[in-house]
């Protein structure tokens, strides 16, 4: 059966094929049209060039598996504006998401999309609920027997937060929230407050946090906004103080919110500022309280020690480090691309699901993008008239540039899916300088010179440097180093002593394994500070012209695409 997966429009569209209970292509549309996020339209680049990645004709497909309910959404966005209409507040514009996820308005532009190639009827379309295929996203990429699953976004449908239970191969919820009472809401609310981008910024508060301290008075004042019922495994969002739709420019903070916390950061005053700070780090631990009161809850339902998430929230490695040391969890899961980003993936597993019974992947890497041959590069490299060298061991030369503290960038391979770089799409520098985390914010991201870096460190080093025994290989937890390495590696350890680190295994990326190996030889150690291979406000480099304009914009010293090495200065 092949099944191309769509998640579009909104924030984070993406396309996915699976063939056959093979996973062949994943991609986001922004790696294609460079615009962050693709917040408008379908993801038909993205769709096509998994197509083209897969050797697939659009006649081909079986079916198309839409990762919105687009029929159930029509009824209770009507239902829903209906029961608002007084309430202009929170008034959502019927006319604008009506025709955004009309059925046939969908269908037709598919058509059109792909009118070149449709030789026959488009593939039947199945829209799937939104927060299904999140769930799916995460357990179907496991092979735990049985599993909890929290799906936590800004909303999916009227859905915003989903307990499921996996057991006996059925997948069925057993406790919602639905709108207004939504975290990912909650804290898109908070992000924009603290002078940052809603629904973008998120990673920035989290980051923030640490700098921040714990306060009653905070605390308190949150009670009015997000109150968890501890006793009842409940929580409720006071939609009093943030709107739904939009208003007064997109402000998602009400007058009551004003009055209650003041106004939001100005430009002109540093995030660091402990106002802010401490606001940001008590928003994260009310995120963190109320997502264990749900995963306590849950466990007390059955019993089940495994654990799944996914959903734009389980971006959150801090919440999810904490997740990882409640004492009711023995294994954990996070669907490293749990924003919007991987429902693709989570429709075409679910469909598959209820097409097949039960069929599973196992995903031991992320590496599903498009891939470049040296000769194709060579080709684009002459026509730029760029000077380059070919090197027959090109990660033994970039580890003695890095450990000379030279920042590289590395393009090879498959591009990675989701929001973290892992190797192949990265900018890599050395973790032993503590200057290094401000010159790499500055000169080359363009970004706050406070943001933390992660690491990627081979899997045979783990436990010397790091706590505990889960090794997450996709940066999606945030987890404690050994008191000893603080100093040691101070670019990659955040303020609150957590690191959210890539366990790189040789088999799922030997030449990036080798690199780090290399890395070892001349440090002592096998780890690396990896950040993604873009600058602020853009997504990250899917082509070689991509990787090329970022080189030469920032202050990248050295450039490797594939086996060939790229300098500013003349060779």
């Amino acid at each position: 059966m092949k099944i191309l997966g769509i998640f579009g429009p909104g924030p984070n569209a993406s396309s996915c094929l699976l063939v056959d209970n093979n996973l062949i292509a994943l991609i986001e549309e922004e790696r294609l049209n460079r615009i962050k996020t693709s917040p408008h339209g379908l993801p038909i680049l993205s769709a096509k060039k998994c197509l083209e990645i897969g050797k697939i004709d659009i006649n081909e497909i079986d079916y198309i598996a839409w990762g919105w309910d687009c029929i159930k959404y029509k009824k209770i966005l009507n239902q829903y504006n209906k029961k608002l209409k007084k309430n202009s507040r929170n008034y959502l514009s019927n006319s604008h998401l009506l025709k955004l996820y009309d059925p046939k308005l969908i269908e037709e532009q598919l058509k059109i999309s792909f009118s070149n190639e449709l030789k026959k009827k488009l593939p039947k379309i199945i829209f799937l609920s939104h927060h299904d295929c999140h769930a799916a996203s995460a357990i179907f990429c496991t092979e735990f027997k049985e599993s909890n699953i929290l799906t936590i976004d800004g909303s999916g449908e009227d859905l915003c937060t989903v307990i499921y239970q996996f057991k006996n191969k059925k997948l069925k919820r057993i406790k919602e929230f639905k709108l207004p009472h939504t975290l990912g809401g909650f804290y898109a609310t908070f992000t924009e407050f603290l002078g940052f981008i809603p629904n973008i910024d998120e990673g920035k508060v989290m980051g923030l946090a640490a700098y921040g301290r714990y306060s009653e008075k905070i605390q308190a004042k949150l009670d009015k906004i997000l109150k968890i019922d501890f006793k009842k495994n409940d929580y409720k969002i006071n939609d009093n103080m943030r709107y739904v739709g939009k208003h007064n420019y997109g402000l998602k903070f009400t007058d009551q919110f004003v009055k209650l916390f003041g106004k939001k950061r100005p430009k002109n005053i540093s995030p660091l500022n402990k106002k802010f700070a401490d606001i940001a780090f008590n928003v994260q631990k009310r995120l963190e309280d109320t997502v264990l009161m749900l995963a306590r809850y849950a466990y007390s339902k059955n019993n089940i020690k495994n654990f799944c998430v996914a959903g734009g929230v389980g971006m959150n490695c801090k919440m999810n480090g904490e997740i990882l040391r409640s004492n009711f969890i023995e294994n954990l899961f996070v669907q490293p691309a749990s924003a919007d980003n991987g429902v693709s993936l989570g429709a075409a597993l679910l469909l598959n699901y209820k097409k097949n019974k039960l069929k599973r992947i196992k995903l031991n890497n992320l590496y599903y993008g498009p891939s470049y041959l040296d000769s194709d590069v060579k080709k684009i490299l002459q026509k730029k008239k760029i000077n380059f060298i070919k090197h027959n061991n090109i990660e033994k030369y970039l580890a003695k540039q890095i450990f000379k503290k030279k920042i590289v960038a590395r393009f090879d391979g498959r591009m990675e899916f989701g929001a973290r770089s892992l190797g192949n799409r990265s900018i890599l520098a050395n973790p032993f300088f503590k200057d290094i985390r401000k010159y790499v914010n500055l000169k080359v991201k363009n970004r706050e010179n406070w943001r933390p870096f992660c690491p990627s460190i081979l899997e045979e080093d783990f436990e010397k440097i790091f706590l505990g025994n889960y090794k997450p290989k996709f940066m999606t937890v945030a987890i404690h180093i050994k008191d000893e390495f603080k100093k040691i590696l101070p670019s990659c350890v955040h303020e609150d002593n957590t690191v959210r680190v890539q366990v790189v295994q040789k088999k799922a990326n030997p030449k990036y394994w080798k690199l780090l190996n290399e890395f070892k030889k001349l440090s002592g150690y096998g780890i690396l500070i990896n950040t993604s291979f873009n600058v602020q406000g853009e997504p990250i480099v899917c082509k070689p012209e991509d990787a090329l304009r970022t080189f030469y914009s920032s202050g990248i010293d050295e450039l490797s695409i594939g086996n060939f090495l790229i300098k500013k200065n003349k060779l």
